[in-house]
């Protein structure tokens, strides 16, 4: 995609990122909002990189094709909360609505300090966390 001149910097460093990847994505100016998808080792997932460029911020979610019948969202609360613990950047989330499984990795940026380094993180941190866990939530959901 080429470099649209009407973006702030968080939107020109994330889409600098994802140009010099060559990953294909799409771009909602209306919705600050880059969204494409990946197959990772153990699930295909969507990815949403959505930005505030007044607030100075941008956060990179996740969402595995699993998604938790509400009626068991209780069983693996627990699975989730260990995972939460456990990693260091980053959380899993279940939206208790409709069993929708999201990773979400946040940052406060400044003008001075966001750079392609970070949004690669933020994106490899959120893509690892879904893929390394998924198979624990899986299991925790089947088992009895």
């Amino acid at each position: 995609m080429e470099m649209n001149n009407n973006d702030g910097l968080i939107a020109a460093t994330i889409r600098g990122f994802l140009d010099s990847r060559e990953y294909k994505y799409d771009f909602e100016e209306e919705k600050s909002c880059f969204s494409m998808g990946f197959t990772l080792d153990n699930d295909r997932v969507k990815v949403r990189i959505v930005f505030n460029e007044e607030k100075e911020w941008f956060s990179v979610f996740v969402y595995p094709s699993h998604a938790i019948p509400v009626n068991k969202i209780n069983k693996i609360m627990p699975v989730l909360n260990m995972i939460n613990y456990e990693v260091l950047f980053g959380a899993i989330y279940c939206d208790p609505e409709d069993g929708e499984l999201a990773v979400r990795c946040s940052a406060s940026v400044d003008d001075r300090s966001v750079n392609e380094t970070m949004v690669g993180v933020m994106l490899s941190t959120a893509l690892n966390i879904a893929d390394d866990n998924i198979d624990k939530i899986m299991k925790a959901l089947y088992t009895d």
